[in-house]
């Protein structure tokens, strides 16, 4: 498997992917996703985003994957809802 990777320029460090591999592999746990999933890619993407945006402490990285998660679902259900 591969670890978390940063999607952009801004280097980070061993520590920095340790603290998002840890938040990363819970959320796929909490929601039952294989973590080669492209949903759990797509979520790891957001989760380095928002780690490099300034949230460095894990159980607030781990609050925001969480808001992430819903609002994207809540998206996913209003769109499903307006094609009705």
């Amino acid at each position: 498997m591969r670890p978390l990777q940063a999607s952009s320029t801004v280097p980070l460090l061993p520590e920095d992917l340790d603290a998002l591999q840890r938040v990363f592999d819970r959320l796929c746990r909490e929601y039952r996703w294989p973590r080669e999933s492209a949903q759990a890619q797509r979520y790891g993407r957001m989760l380095i985003e928002e780690y490099q945006a300034g949230t460095r402490d894990e159980r607030l990285l781990l609050r925001a994957g969480h808001s992430l998660i819903s609002r994207s679902h809540a998206q996913r259900r209003a769109l499903a809802r307006a094609a009705d």
